[in-house]
């Protein structure tokens, strides 16, 4: 059950960084305007990185020493 609920989590990353990269490459392709450019930019930025650290703890934390997980 642990080994699918981690393949299940990094299929969700691997599909999400994927979807993040095709959004920013549409962006990059449509907008013209540089403030909206950025805003679409920071967006892709933040959801990749809260998606990255939510499979970082799904997928590692079995790994880590209970004295990491405390502090």
């Amino acid at each position: 059950m642990v080994k699918t609920i981690k393949i299940v989590f990094g299929v969700f990353w691997a599909t999400s960084s994927c979807f993040l990269a095709y959004l920013a490459y549409i962006v990059l392709e449509t907008e013209y305007k540089p403030q909206l450019i950025w805003a679409w930019l920071t967006m892709c930025c933040f959801t990749f990185i809260s998606a990255t650290w939510l499979a970082n703890n799904i997928i590692f934390i079995p790994y880590r020493k209970p004295e990491e997980i405390e502090q």
